[in-house]
């Protein structure tokens, strides 16, 4: 101890368990439930949280549950007809911006019924999609869009 380090005297060996005690179908139910309260962004913060919520936020089998979930929550599907629920009961897809300048991924949901993905939300419902194949209007609108 006299030799002039700075190394502790003894340490204490912690075992490091960050394991669950739920199997990951509970897990994934419960997961479900936060981004139906939280919105969408939820994803990305579970996905930082630990290990095991990235892996089973990260698989589409989630997002799309997710996804659907919140449909329904923002939708009386048994009131409308089975075209228009073969048109618009549909996941979103992750795309990449057009645009060369930005090639940000966005969520895609093209015409539809779009919001944040928190329960009971809805921001509203586009019949067409006005700005196909970029993130948002700006930069349809910068790329040229809208010029004939």
């Amino acid at each position: 101890m006299g030799d002039g380090s700075l190394l502790p005297v003894f340490r204490v060996h912690r075992k490091r368990r960050h394991s669950t005690l739920l199997p990951d179908d509970i897990l994934q139910r419960i997961l479900v439930f936060v981004v139906l309260e939280d919105g969408c962004s939820a994803i990305l913060r579970l996905a930082l949280a630990c290990q095991t919520f990235n892996k089973i936020v990260s698989q589409e089998h989630f997002q799309q549950e997710a996804h659907f979930r919140w449909l329904d929550s923002v939708v009386n599907w048994e009131r409308l007809s089975k075209r228009h629920r073969q048109s618009y009961r549909k996941p979103y897809t992750i795309s990449r911006c057009s645009r060369l300048q930005c090639s940000q991924l966005y969520k895609d949901c093209g015409s539809g019924y779009q919001g944040n993905g928190q329960r009971g939300v809805l921001v509203g419902f586009y019949s067409s999609d006005d700005n196909p194949g970029y993130c948002s209007w700006d930069c349809f609108l910068d790329d040229g869009g809208l010029e004939e």
